[in-house]
């Protein structure tokens, strides 16, 4: 039996950090191309020894590229995240009153 990556969750946050890291790559820094070349190989294998060594990848990255890296996929997590609209429960329809913004007033 082979060991994959299945959950969603953890699969796009691999894939915002793989875009994080092309937004603050910098070519001739071994370890971004090290994190880089790990990350794409998780997103391809979906292997969590390939997750495993993405994240020892990324623990051996200069705290300032961390730093930005981060900064880089939080920023597309909120992107993302906007896009997607509400989260459906049970893969069924959205919940009650998913349109309205966080600041109008809730039905009693």
């Amino acid at each position: 039996m082979r060991l994959t990556l299945d959950d969603e969750a953890t699969l796009c946050s691999v894939e915002i950090l793989a875009e994080a890291v092309e937004m603050a790559f910098v070519p001739g820094i071994l370890e971004l191309r090290t994190l880089r070349d790990s990350l794409n190989e998780a997103l391809r294998t979906r292997s969590p020894a390939a997750v495993r060594l993405a994240y020892s990848a990324f623990s051996r990255v200069d705290r300032e590229f961390r730093d930005k890296i981060a900064h880089h996929a939080l920023q597309l997590a909120a992107l993302r995240r906007h896009s997607a609209g509400p989260m459906r429960v049970g893969g069924g329809t959205p919940p009650r009153g998913a349109g309205r913004g966080i600041d109008e007033p809730r039905r009693a």
